[in-house]
């Protein structure tokens, strides 16, 4: 007698098992889909905050960079604003109608013994453009394009 009840049982755990797995796949497969959502959204939201954080940054080293120049140019005025365009303008080269340059400039020598010192605070020191500048040799690379192409025998007659 307890063999058929222990048989009995069995087929009806069976019949419930067969029942219940498909119900209980499905609602891991759920569970599973809604996590891997959840993370690919916050991984996103996440990429959008690294990329919105260096955007934030880079504005800041802009704006840094702009008070700067303006604190510079609130302290120093107009002369920062007139040795940057000499600067531009040696950039350029002279124009065709240009004449620029003082006096003393032009004669030389005489300029030192005369210079005032409000003139000796103004003088700038030499400064060597980037045009003036002797650009270093390029690397040669060797890439074996002249090497001869491999031949390969066939050992099938």
């Amino acid at each position: 007698m307890k063999k058929i009840i222990k048989g009995q049982v069995k087929n009806q755990v069976k019949e419930q098992v067969s029942r219940i797995l498909p119900r209980i796949k499905e609602s891991v497969n759920a569970t599973l889909e809604a996590k891997v959502l959840t993370r690919l959204s916050q991984s996103s939201r996440t990429s959008y905050a690294i990329v919105a954080d260096l955007s934030e940054m880079e504005l800041k080293k802009i704006l840094e960079a702009y008070e700067a120049d303006k604190a510079i140019l609130d302290t120093y005025g107009d002369s920062t604003i007139l040795k940057r365009r000499r600067e531009d303008d040696d950039q350029e080269g002279p124009s065709a109608g240009s004449n620029r340059g003082s006096k003393r400039q032009k004669e030389g020598g005489e300029q030192a013994s005369a210079s005032t010192p409000s003139e000796k605070a103004t003088e700038e020191e030499p400064v060597q453009n980037t045009c003036q500048m002797e650009e270093p040799p390029h690397p040669v690379f060797k890439t074996g394009a002249d090497d001869q192409p491999i031949v390969q025998t066939s050992q099938h007659p």
